[in-house]
């Protein structure tokens, strides 16, 4: 739906997490807003203050709320922060995002009518900002998309532990109407869309990878530093959906010689495992960024994905996959659905077709059983990938192509 006389779009993206936040939404915007056809790409957002557990430095309750970068067009709403890992914490940012961002959209919609020609719902947790995204579309009278980043109440059966049915069936519910509500629904992984196509055919359904958080990847080199052990890396959250406790527990049940396990991240989980497993081959390094973190997918020999995959939530391809591909390491696949048929199809790590303890401290020891052949053709198969089908410049082409 082409609205300016110059062909150039303007486009809206909603979502509740923008830079300095780092979500894979930032890099496709950094992207998008570069090409020639775009006039402006607006971002209606949060204050950032995810994993932070306040504002982020020279953000509070006073703003700004007004940036601009160029041609991108930041507005960013009063929230609730997440002051910590807990449930109500986190329900209060996500009401107050709720509020917030559906009073400011219904008077920004009112009042820039026919202005935009397409605007995407980034459907991270919340999800059902879905339906703020689709009712903003209809006052703006332009189409609307939906990226499917996470499925309910699967996603927060994993988190939190809902067991409820009655209140899990309604979240279904309400997840599976919201997909109707759009003209085009993107998803993260081939097995979504598949779901999806087979869910409702009356809408259009796209594959739309994540991009890469960060492409200023490692200057990989055929040569090795000289090393005495053996590096196994997880990067990512560390709650209760990750299998966290397990891939430390058989890490250390494996009784590997000469190898060290770096387990990078933040989360519920981590002070209290850091403190059940204290040991000097366990390293914990907490939340990494940058040269931090680049240093540790520099010196890791396998990278560890592990997901507890509830339902429908195994057709959800964690972010982290586009790193470790892009990084050029085996992965050891302690998960099942999506990112187990995708590891398996290009032969990019070690998987499992049962997650138990067994299996894991067993596909431990079949990583160090590899040869040094068998590691570069498993890491070149997923950079080969990331080339392919995870760079922001491929993904940006496909939404362009797609909105059409």
């Amino acid at each position: 739906m082409i609205k300016n006389k110059n062909n150039n779009k303007k486009i809206i993206i909603f979502t509740p997490y923008y830079n300095p936040e780092p979500f894979p939404i930032n890099n496709f915007i950094e992207e998008l807003a570069g090409r020639k056809e775009i006039e402006e790409v607006k971002i209606i957002t949060s204050l950032p203050n995810y994993r932070n557990y306040k504002f982020y430095d020279g953000f509070n309750f006073l703003g700004p709320y007004k940036q601009r970068n160029g041609n991108i067009n930041i507005t960013r709403l009063p929230i609730i922060p997440r002051t910590s890992n807990s449930g109500i914490s986190i329900f209060l940012f996500y009401i107050s995002f709720f509020f917030s961002s559906s009073i400011f959209l219904f008077f920004f919609s009112l009042f820039n009518r026919n202005k935009y020609d397409h605007i995407l719902t980034f459907c991270g947790s919340p999800v059902f900002v879905g339906y703020i995204g689709f009712l903003a579309s209809k006052i703006l009278n332009t189409q609307s998309s939906q990226w499917v980043q996470d499925i309910w109440p699967e996603a927060i059966e994993t988190t939190v532990g809902i067991k409820n049915n009655t209140l899990k069936n309604i979240v279904l519910k309400l997840q599976n109407y919201m997909w109707n509500l759009c003209d085009i629904l993107f998803c993260e992984s081939k097995s979504l869309t598949n779901y999806l196509n087979n869910f409702n055919k009356n809408f259009k359904v796209i594959t739309l990878y994540n991009p890469i958080r960060d492409e200023g990847s490692l200057n990989y080199s055929e040569s090795k530093l000289l090393k005495k052990k053996t590096e196994f890396s997880y990067i990512g959250n560390m709650g209760s959906a990750q299998n966290i406790d397990m891939i430390v527990r058989c890490f250390t049940k494996a009784n590997l010689e000469n190898s060290i396990l770096n387990m990078c991240g933040d989360g519920s989980l981590l002070t209290e495992l850091s403190k059940k497993y204290a040991q000097d081959n366990i390293k914990w390094h907490g939340w990494l960024s940058g040269d931090d973190l680049k240093k540790i997918y520099s010196s890791s020999d396998f990278f560890i994905l592990s997901l507890k995959s509830i339902g429908r939530q195994g057709l959800i391809i964690p972010s982290k996959v586009q790193s470790y591909f892009m990084n050029r390491k085996p992965i050891i696949c302690i998960s099942s659905g999506a990112p187990k048929d995708l590891i398996e199809e290009i032969n990019a790590g070690v998987t499992c077709d049962e997650i138990n303890n067994n299996t894991t401290i067993q596909m431990y020891k079949k990583a160090l059983q590899l040869s040094e052949k068998d590691r570069m053709i498993m890491g070149d198969n997923s950079y080969q990938y990331y080339l392919k089908h995870f760079t922001k410049k491929s993904i940006v082409n496909i939404f362009l192509n797609s909105i059409k």
